[in-house]
């Protein structure tokens, strides 16, 4: 039996995984966190092991008591303590004599160096490769890329861990914001296939460096069509030239429980511009080639969720 710590593992994404490792005998799942269990019917199966990120040393003694083959990082990262978290468990798996894998947070588009003067945080996730490139035990790792989190357009609908957001098109008030002129492609998966593709790609022996998983491939202007149609009515469209875009003067379609109107401001500005670069178009090469018996929900079934509105 395979032991599988997932870090992070209470947090939206991290869950998931957890929750779908759990479906799979084969493998037994400890939950790494820095804080207390939290009060979950199906976390509290897990077991949990808290941590201490700044402690390398203490780190890599977990590892081993645990025997933990291969660790998912689910880390929330937004700032540079954050970000250091996964660089210390990396660097403590590297120094585990029992740890063999790694899968870095990542969760998005391909992060490139070509894309930071868009996304200046990217670094975050090119300091975490670059470390596990240079690995001085050859730890096997691989960059998990799903696009979209397709959950986005079915919440609060949807089953789904994440916190709630709304990128583009609000299905639930018919209204719609677009960047540009709605015709980049968005790659784009339901977190719980994501998960899916994930635990089997555990199976694999071999990693390549990114692992590319998508659901399903659609426009903004092919979105809109599919929600109008589930909805049964016109949307108020409103479209952001690529102009308005850089400068920053976008329209929020909506703005998410928790957030200011400035925090929604500055996430529709980022994900309207890494749109318009095409960061959400993804390669061809993908991992749901190797597992056809996986079949990721496609959009225009996604949003059934919402038909029974009126």
């Amino acid at each position: 039996m395979t032991i599988i710590a997932v870090a992070g593992g209470t947090g939206g994404v991290g869950k998931t995984i957890v929750e779908t490792l759990l479906q799979e005998p084969q493998h037994q799942v400890i939950i790494l966190s820095r804080n207390e269990p939290k009060e979950d019917a199906i976390l509290k199966q897990i077991q949990h092991v808290q941590i201490d990120y700044n402690d390398i040393d203490s780190l890599t003694r977990t590892l081993e008591k645990y025997a933990i083959h291969t660790i998912i990082s689910a880390i929330t990262i937004y700032s540079d303590e954050n970000s250091q978290s996964q660089l210390n468990l990396i660097q403590a798996a590297d120094r585990s004599n029992v740890t063999e894998r790694f899968v870095p947070i990542e969760y998005s588009f391909v992060q490139t160096k070509a894309l930071l003067p868009v996304d200046p945080s990217i670094q975050y996730w090119l300091d975490a490769a670059e470390m596990l490139h240079k690995s001085t035990t050859s730890l096997k790792y691989t960059r998990v890329v799903p696009g979209f989190f397709m959950d986005y357009w079915g919440m609060p609908r949807v089953r789904s861990n994440l916190q709630q957001h709304v990128f583009g098109i609000d299905i639930a008030n018919c209204r719609a914001a677009i960047p540009g002129d709605g015709n980049d492609t968005l790659c784009m998966t339901y977190t719980y296939d994501m998960a899916k593709l994930l635990v089997r790609l555990l199976e694999l022996e071999d990693w390549a460096e990114f692992s590319v998983v998508v659901g399903d491939e659609i426009t903004y202007n092919q979105l809109l069509e599919l929600a109008e149609e589930a909805r049964g009515r016109k949307f108020d469209v409103v479209y952001d030239s690529v102009e308005k875009v850089q400068q920053g003067k976008v329209t929020v379609p909506a703005i998410p429980a928790g957030y200011s109107e400035e925090e929604a401001q500055e996430m529709t500005t980022l994900v309207s511009r890494l749109t318009i670069s095409g960061a959400f178009d993804l390669p061809q090469q993908r991992l749901n080639s190797k597992f056809p018996d996986i079949h990721p929900v496609k959009v225009r079934e996604f949003l059934k969720v919402w038909r029974d509105e009126a």
